[in-house]
């Protein structure tokens, strides 16, 4: 239940990665009764008419590498990847120090999870722009998406370090420590980050499962109950609550969340296992 953010000025990859339940996000068009198939598609014909504006602008001036960058945007966004690549480096060759350039294409390695590179490319962003905070929270989400967690802390340090309100990269660094297992390291940043921007629920699911995790079990029913407040929709949540309710001795509250998931997970091939062990704790 996370997203781990990736910012870029204005030039985001994915919502912090997550740890516990990936929260699905739903598409209702009350008007016209319109799906989220329609508004994908709506979207993609958008952006083909942007490449395709851009296009002509380059033409025009065929010299100006901001263009490229641009270009490389839209084709990030329609997945045309090879394309993005090449708009990036048309950009490069005309400016090789053009520090967007290469950090736009290492937010495309990084969808292509060529690690790696996109690594390489936000260093080269960074050693042209020393202490770009957005900067370096991508080389750690790059850093952390590679398993060399020790580098992601330091650069997500580095990027609050460099600008102390960036919530983006204290949630980063939470998610990170949530991965390693390092729960007690997660809670501080969680907090801070909370406090910044109200936190969503996904923020509460997770700092819920770092207090559960050291044991702090009033603190984790307090968070899951929040993020429940905040998105009633996530099954798994119901479950977590049961659980961290039995390990808190309230066996009364237990049966009430129990009762709430085993009548929303039926059916739900991913919940299998959490729906027996459900049952088993029912019954007891």
């Amino acid at each position: 239940m996370c997203d781990s953010k990736v910012e870029a000025i204005s030039e985001s990859l994915l919502p912090h990665f997550c740890n516990f339940v990936l929260l699905l996000v739903l598409f209702t068009c009350l008007l016209f009764g319109c799906n989220s198939a329609d508004e994908g598609q709506q979207q993609k014909r958008a952006l083909q008419r942007d490449a395709l504006k851009l296009r002509m602008g380059q033409a025009l001036n065929p010299t100006d590498p901001v263009g490229h960058i641009q270009l490389g945007k839209v084709y990030r966004e329609l997945g045309e990847y090879d394309k993005a690549i090449d708009s990036f480096h048309s950009a490069i060759a005309l400016d090789e120090k053009h520090q967007h350039a290469y950090n736009n294409l290492g937010l495309v390695y990084i969808d292509l999870r060529l690690f790696s590179q996109a690594i390489d490319m936000f260093q080269i962003a960074l050693e042209i722009t020393p202490g770009n905070a957005a900067f370096y929270n991508n080389l750690g989400y790059a850093y952390a998406r590679a398993g060399l967690f020790d580098q992601a802390f330091a650069a997500f340090r580095s990027a609050i370090e460099t600008e102390p309100t960036f919530v983006d990269a204290y949630y980063n660094l939470a998610d990170a420590y949530l991965n390693q297992g390092s729960y007690q390291d997660a809670i501080p940043y969680y907090v801070e980050a909370i406090a910044m921007d109200g936190g969503d629920a996904t923020a509460y699911f997770n700092i819920g499962l770092a207090y559960e995790e050291s044991g702090e079990f009033l603190q984790a029913i307090q968070a899951y109950e929040k993020g429940v407040s905040l998105d009633d929709s996530e099954v798994e949540a119901y479950y977590r609550l049961a659980q961290v309710y039995q390990k808190n001795g309230d066996r009364l509250m237990m049966r009430r969340y129990l009762e709430t998931f085993l009548k929303r997970a039926k059916g739900i091939p991913h919940l299998e296992e959490q729906v027996r062990a459900a049952e088993r704790m029912f019954d007891r």
